[in-house]
This record gives C-alpha cells, structure tokens and sequence, in this order.
C-alpha cells in the first residue's frame, strides 16, 4: 500500500512539472502575437531592442496598452522572433609577440 502512495505521489509531481513547461510554451507564443501586433502599428519599445517597427504614429490609450504588454514580454522572460538581439562584435585576435633577436 505505501509503494502504491509512493507511486501515485510521484507521478503527481511529474504531471505538474510538465504541464508547467508547456504553459509557458504557449503564453510566450500569445505574448509574441500580440506584442507583433502592436509593433505593426507602429508601437515602439522601450526595453526591446532591434524590433522591426512600422512608421505609424499610434495613440495615446494603445501605446499604454503595448507598454504593459512589453513588460509582461519581459518578465516572462520571452524571446521575440521580431527583436533580434545585437550579436556581440568579436574579440580582436591578439597580436603576436616578436621573437626576440639572437645576439
């Protein structure tokens, strides 16, 4: 009987961890969706960078509306296939020290 507790105990736990991972999954595509929509009209963030943006001046109550957007983005900690992350410019290659002259 504690082995069959055990047992449905366990399958519990891992039940809820992957439907977590799934949800996440899910909410960052509807935030991605929606976030493109606001950049569509012309909506242009603050924190992200590198979005491609529309030339479109938007109002006043949609801007307030993709501003809390953008920090739910953020906080889910979301990638947005529209905001490329600037690639880091690569190190320099070091010069080679000259050999030293035989006297």
């Amino acid at each position: 009987m504690r082995f069959f507790l055990f047992l449905v105990v366990v399958l519990a736990c891992v039940a809820l961890t992957t439907g977590k991972k799934d949800k996440s999954k899910s909410k960052c595509k509807k935030l991605e969706k929606k976030i493109n929509k606001c950049f569509k009209k012309g909506f242009s963030p603050k924190s992200l960078e590198g979005c491609k943006i529309e030339d479109k001046k938007m109002k006043k109550r949609p801007a307030k509306k993709c501003e809390a957007l953008e920090d739910q983005v953020i906080a889910a900690g979301c990638s947005i296939k529209a905001c490329k992350e600037p690639e880091p410019e690569p190190e320099p290659e070091p010069e080679p020290e000259p050999e030293p002259e035989p006297e």
